[in-house]
């Protein structure tokens, strides 16, 4: 016989800043399967993400590839939703909403360590001397300005996807 498979949930810090009724949505388990468990973790996993403080390069990062995940259009994250038995419209509007709540910001440093970290996926895959000198000449300069830059959160509330 089976046992009942059971749920870990999140923090209550967590399920405050992506308010009542997405964390009501969260918690209800009806008739869930151990992999509808595992997806759900993983949707958990990539909101904590986004909620990350540090400002060091990896977690900027980390937390920079959370955010763009649940904020863009990509199959994969309604995929993953969907296995988890939670509707990805609903998970982006709770995320929008504690975003413009300021319940989740993001600091200068972060932005800048993500934007760096994505320009420099552009240079690995560049082709072209010249194109990887360009490339390596705007790295060296959006290394410096994430390495000094001001750990001031942006004022401006992101609810896009971060961009180089």
């Amino acid at each position: 016989m089976a046992t009942k498979q059971q749920f870990q949930p999140p923090s209550t810090e967590f399920l405050k800043k992506l308010g009542y009724r997405f964390s009501r949505m969260l918690l209800s388990h009806d008739n869930m399967m151990p992999e509808n468990y595992m997806w759900r973790g993983v949707v958990i996993n990539a909101l904590e993400d986004t909620m990350i403080e540090r400002v060091d390069r990896k977690s900027a990062v980390l937390k920079g590839a959370a955010h763009n995940w649940i904020m863009s259009a990509c199959s994969d994250f309604d995929q993953v939703c969907n296995w988890a038995m939670l509707d990805p419209d609903d998970v982006r509007a709770a995320y929008k909403k504690a975003i413009l709540k300021n319940k989740i910001r993001f600091k200068q440093s972060q932005v800048k360590w993500k934007k760096y970290s994505l320009l420099l996926k552009k240079w690995q895959k560049a082709c072209s001397v010249s194109q990887k000198s360009s490339l390596k000449k705007q790295l060296k300069l959006s290394r410096k300005e994430a390495v000094l830059g001001s750990n001031c959160y942006v004022t401006v509330a992101l609810v896009s996807v971060i961009v180089s």
